[in-house]
């Protein structure tokens, strides 16, 4: 059965107890395939008591391109079952839901529900909004819900503090950087960065309950109860848990490909980071770093220069804009740096204007980093493409950057 649900928690066909498996898709995805559906179900390798989910795409070059992971109920619950543990979470708490139930951060909620009894309240109505998530969570005293870092950058710049119910927001998807985890702070959001997978069913490493309540961001993360976390010699993660996918799937054309990428029992990621006896600090994904100059460049952190930007001068210019640093080859530098800003407010923007955005955001640049990190330059596109929980799939920004400088000569 293939079904694609945005937030209604209480719609979603998962039978934790039941041997039935099923495929979560993005419903715009669904809507797009309707014709296919049918014939992925019956390709997709038949598993008990399992869980199809495509993954997010974030390094796919092609927007058509899905690659499906199987995750077995039984990880889903080892999963839930950890989760609980680190949160403390029992039957009183009441979760605020308001992430896809088509990633297993949202159907995580569920399955950690489900293990203890605890409210699962929709937090999201039509789509995401950050006023009405703070009233929703006041008025149903929520206790614990969990979030990507965009939707607690936009409860932020909403200005609106936590309701004094709330005793825990557990954040993924991304990094969440030490100013929007600061910032959060100061309005009383108890936020817990964490790092996790599809491909381990949710969180494997999580801040510790008490952490709001010290003044530093926390970089180190513990480790949960049901996972080990390595460092390979290429200072790349390497995971064991309970909740590990059982295999992945690819369909392309007449050709179904399966495939296991564990090795003796381990899941090696492409994120780097270090472990220590406190847990694990995660620097970012080895793909999204690149070298400029022979120097090693994380873009997510300029993008976080970036937004400082938007956030401050870049609003006297013009309000609403995304964007996102993308990495294009370069003979002397080894990579060009650019900045691709997509205009998302109504406001007119001429020439002059957008001039003058790029000579301050180039200006803020040049200020704030090294030489190799600052920009090249600056690209106007249509819009940044974005994952459903607001990954930047940068290989796509990159062609389409590229094809635009082409066009243009």
């Amino acid at each position: 059965m293939t079904t694609g649900f945005y937030f209604r928690p209480g719609a979603t066909p998962v039978d934790w107890e039941s041997p039935r498996s099923i495929v979560l898709a993005n419903p715009e995805w669904i809507r797009r395939e309707a014709n296919g559906i049918g014939e992925i179900e019956r390709r997709l390798p038949a598993l008990d008591a399992h869980v199809w989910v495509a993954t997010s795409g974030t390094s796919s070059d092609s927007p058509g391109q899905v690659r499906w992971i199987a995750l077995s109920k039984a990880a889903f619950l080892a999963s839930a079952a950890a989760v609980n543990r680190h949160l403390a979470a029992g039957a009183a708490d009441v979760w605020a839901h308001a992430l896809p139930l088509f990633h297993v951060g949202g159907l995580g909620i569920l399955a950690r529900a489900w293990l203890n009894g605890a409210r699962v309240v929709p937090a999201v109505e039509d789509r995401w909004d950050a006023s009405a998530f703070h009233a929703i969570v006041t008025r149903s005293r929520a206790t614990l819900s969990a979030l990507v870092p965009s939707q607690v950058h936009d409860l932020v710049a909403a200005g609106v503090p936590s309701p004094p119910s709330v005793r825990a927001i557990v954040v993924g998807g991304a990094r969440m950087e030490p100013a929007l985890y600061q910032a959060a702070r100061a309005l009383g959001w108890p936020c817990l960065p964490s790092y996790g997978l599809t491909e381990t069913c949710s969180q494997v490493a999580t801040a510790a309950l008490s952490s709001p309540l010290a003044p530093d961001y926390p970089a180190t993360l513990p480790i949960l109860s049901h996972a080990e976390i390595r460092v390979a010699d290429d200072q790349r993660l390497a995971i064991r848990a309970a909740s590990l996918l059982t295999c992945c799937a690819e369909l392309a054309g007449d050709e179904v490909r399966v495939w296991d990428p564990k090795r003796d029992g381990w899941l090696e990621t492409d994120d780097v980071g270090r472990v220590s006896d406190s847990g694990v600090e995660v620097f970012g994904r080895a793909s999204e770093s690149v070298k400029v100059l022979g120097e090693i460049v994380s873009l997510p952190r300029l993008e976080q220069v970036g937004r400082r930007w938007a956030d401050g001068e870049g609003l006297t210019v013009i309000p609403g804009f995304d964007l996102a640093v993308v990495a294009l080859p370069h003979g002397r530098l080894g990579h060009e740096l650019v900045m691709a800003l997509a205009k998302t407010g109504s406001a007119a923007l001429d020439t002059g204007r957008r001039a003058a955005l790029d000579a301050s955001l180039l200006q803020h640049f040049r200020d704030g980093v090294l030489p190799f990190e600052r920009m090249q330059r600056v690209a106007w596109v249509d819009n940044i493409p974005r994952t459903p929980l607001g990954k930047c799939q940068r290989a796509l920004l990159a062609r389409q950057v590229s094809d635009q400088a082409r066009a243009d000569l």
